[in-house]
């Protein structure tokens, strides 16, 4: 019978679907095995399909070979099929720089996401145990809340069934099944933190409760709840916080302390593709109470203006130069602009493109500007006839930040009227009904 806590694991984490491919992570270790086994009992239920996957790490040489042909064999006898993946770990390793462990992880998880394809599901054996040597190992080297809830029951694409049962349960399980695995002999050794503590420091704290292993896999499960609760709590602040890539400091000094620092995480994460440690987060912290400029990860540089905190950029100045509505040339820190009224006779020796950014001279003023982005500038679209601001407009066209006050703008009364490679704003549009019409054209330096 399989043990219970993991048929309820399954169910507690809806970890399975109905019709789901389940690719199971089969080392031939006692937990990998009853992992199997427990998906092969699933499988009516839930109309699964299961495929083993074993990773021949070439390391171990024949022991190494021995667990894969033990594999394959189970495999035959369940009737799931099988797939082996041999790697040279040690050698990919050297190439990319990681560790054994790194690199053999990597290698797995490549792999594992290669057979399940889109929609599967990768299933590992991570039991209980594995929660509170990982709760220990976390500890040890130093760890906030996040690590202090060890390992999760489901992430992205990754189920570990057996999250909720101690491996004392998974090892009757197979014994009264009748169900053999290997025991990879480099578990056996101390010269891994992970062996020390499964060997020789979780049995020392067994003698102390019984049920330690229990207690701190409650543990776990409390710091995993608490810690989303606090996540929920920093997404709203960071929302009240941060306007596009700029934090209120004010607001910002004002949160509690665990909001503040996933706040602080959140926001420098969002301005860089460089891992963002907790070192850089209390860099941050100190730089929003007292500091003015702040480089952090990834040579993101920060300042701090206004009660503001932003990118620092070395943004093109900002420009504005008024004139009149007549046939004109303006010049501009960028470029030059040349202004054209026209009446419908002169329509028919204009091409296509420049008769669509005619703009209606009665529907503007005579004193007009040409100028960079302001706040809260938007025009509507003519082709799309959807109103948007320029700064989305920008992003979406992806100007860097630091160009976008050479963008020219003309300005009619405060409204956006034409923007330079977006066209006019419709509702000043040019249309059959128009009797003189305005048109600009960019010249020098564009």
């Amino acid at each position: 019978m399989m043990p219970e806590s993991a048929i309820s694991a399954v169910e507690r984490y809806a970890m399975l679907s109905h019709g789901d491919r389940v690719v199971v992570g089969l080392s031939g270790g006692a937990d990998s095995v009853c992992l199997l086994s427990l998906l092969c009992s699933l499988r009516e239920k839930y109309s699964l399909t299961v495929t083993a996957a074993h990773v021949n790490h070439g390391i171990r040489g024949g022991e190494a070979k021995r667990d894969e042909e033990f594999c394959t064999e189970l495999c035959e006898k369940l009737g799931v099929h099988c797939e082996v993946l041999h790697a040279d770990i040690p050698a990919l390793a050297k190439q990319s720089g990681e560790g054994l462990e790194e690199c053999g992880r990597r290698v797995r998880y490549e792999f594992f996401n290669s057979l399940c394809g889109e929609n599967g599901k990768i299933a590992v054996a991570h039991n209980m145990n594995d929660v509170a040597e990982t709760l220990i190992f976390n500890l040890t080297r130093g760890t906030a809340l996040k690590g202090a809830g060890s390992i999760l029951p489901v992430r992205d694409n990754v189920i570990r069934p057996l999250i909720d049962t101690p491996r004392s349960e998974i090892e009757a399980y197979l014994k009264e099944t009748g169900l053999t695995y290997v025991t990879d002999s480099t578990n056996l050794e101390n010269g891994y933190a992970r062996n020390k503590i499964r060997n020789l420091v979780l049995p020392v704290l067994t003698e102390i409760n019984p049920d330690a292993v229990g207690a701190m896999a409650a543990f776990c499960e409390g710091a995993r709840d608490d810690a989303a609760f606090l996540d929920s709590l920093a997404d709203g602040a960071f929302a009240d916080c941060v306007k596009d890539v700029e934090l209120d400091a004010e607001k910002f000094s004002q949160l509690n302390a665990s909001v503040k620092g996933r706040v602080a995480k959140k926001y420098l994460e969002s301005l860089t593709d460089a891992d963002v440690l907790s070192k850089h987060v209390e860099d941050f912290l100190g730089f929003s109470q007292n500091g003015e400029a702040l480089q952090t990860a990834g040579a993101l540089r920060l300042v701090k203006r206004n009660g503001v905190i932003k990118p620092f950029e070395d943004c093109a100045a900002a420009f504005s130069v008024e004139f009149k509505k007549e046939n004109c040339s303006v010049k501009y820190p960028y470029g030059e602009a040349h202004i054209s009224i026209i009446g419908k006779k002169d329509l028919q020796n204009l091409n296509k493109a420049l008769a669509e950014n005619l703009i209606d001279c009665d529907k503007i003023a005579d004193s007009l500007k040409l100028r960079s982005r302001s706040e809260g500038d938007a025009i509507t679209l003519k082709k799309r006839g959807v109103t948007k601001t320029l700064k989305k407009l920008f992003n979406e066209a992806g100007i860097e930040t630091s160009k976008r006050n050479t963008v020219a703008v003309l300005d009619s009364g405060g409204c956006a009227v034409w923007v330079e490679g977006f066209g006019v704003n419709k509702k000043f549009s040019a249309d059959a009904d128009s009797e003189k019409m305005l048109l600009i054209t960019l010249g020098e330096g564009r």
